[in-house]
């Protein structure tokens, strides 16, 4: 490209994001970053990501998490956390976002447990696990021209292979779980009725019945991010079900909630690691990497 001076291969970072419409409730990112870092948030599917080079590092549950090259770790769906990389040549890797209903579906008959992991435990990063072949001969099966049957089929093996590997965590590996305080749930369920709304702090201690500043304590100890942060972690969300429907960038920042499409930009690659652009343009599942 004319005026732009290349980058070594070493330090150059890159990201894509993959969909094929004939698996449901799956998406594909593809990377490798270097100084890149996301800000806490969590998704509505179980992320499954396969460390190739480098490495990363995360905060889930109040641990800290390292996962080196060739090491797979899970992040349970709706679980708050970050990631960045954590070696000198950076992080490259392959995720696999799977939503709860799909996972379930796959494993349906199979006799093989879900993926039953709490987010404060050390299991949730293994290295040379056997779930790491199949799940890269899905990712591959992804970045190439494949018939709906084969990646089905990828999909399948890669999900009872990480089931299997992750779906039988020890009792005492698990944490309890407390009960989500009632006005915290009252005030959720507000940013999710109002997600492009200009919600304020007042509007949420009202609802929920308590004062500002309990209420923003509360709320963060009890979901992991501030109320602005998780009406933030919505709107990406909402974004990025209007970009695969079509929508252009600008309408997408203004039908969210942003203040204009360079805001949505900014903090959707933040949340998802690429650009509304480059998630919009992933819809058909054949890249090449």
């Amino acid at each position: 490209m004319e005026g732009v001076a290349a980058q070594p291969d070493a330090l150059r970072e890159w990201s894509r994001m993959l969909r094929d419409p004939t698996l449901p409730g799956v998406e594909v990112l593809h990377a490798h970053y270097h100084r890149y870092q996301y800000a806490p948030h969590w998704h509505e599917a179980v992320c499954v990501a396969a460390v190739g080079a480098g490495a990363a590092a995360f905060d889930c549950g109040g641990v800290r998490h390292v996962a080196l090259a060739g090491s797979v770790f899970v992040i349970p769906a709706y679980e708050v956390h970050t990631g960045e990389p954590a070696a000198r040549n950076g992080l490259g890797y392959r995720v696999l976002y799977i939503r709860p209903a799909s996972l379930a579906g796959l494993l349906d008959g199979t006799g093989a447990a879900g993926l039953d992991l709490m987010p404060g435990t050390a299991d949730l990063v293994r290295r040379h696990t056997p779930a790491t072949r199949p799940l890269l001969r899905f990712h591959q099966a992804m970045t190439i021209p494949a018939t709906p049957l084969a990646r089905q089929h990828a999909l399948l093996t890669a999900a009872v292979a990480l089931a299997r590997e992750y779906g039988h965590n020890p009792a005492p590996s698990r944490r309890e779980v407390p009960r989500e305080h009632r006005s915290v749930r009252r005030a959720r369920d507000y940013l999710h009725a109002h997600p492009a709304d200009p919600v304020t702090l007042r509007d949420l201690a009202d609802v929920s019945g308590l004062s500002m500043y309990r209420l923003a304590r509360t709320f963060k100890a009890e979901t992991g991010l501030a109320p602005h942060a998780y009406q933030v972690q919505l709107r990406v969300l909402r974004a990025k079900r209007l970009l695969v429907r079509g929508h252009s960038i600008a309408q997408t920042a203004a039908d969210c909630g942003f203040f204009d499409q360079a805001h949505l930009t900014s903090q959707f690659k933040r949340h998802v690691g690429v650009t509304p652009g480059v998630y919009a343009r992933g819809t058909t599942g054949r890249g090449h990497i």
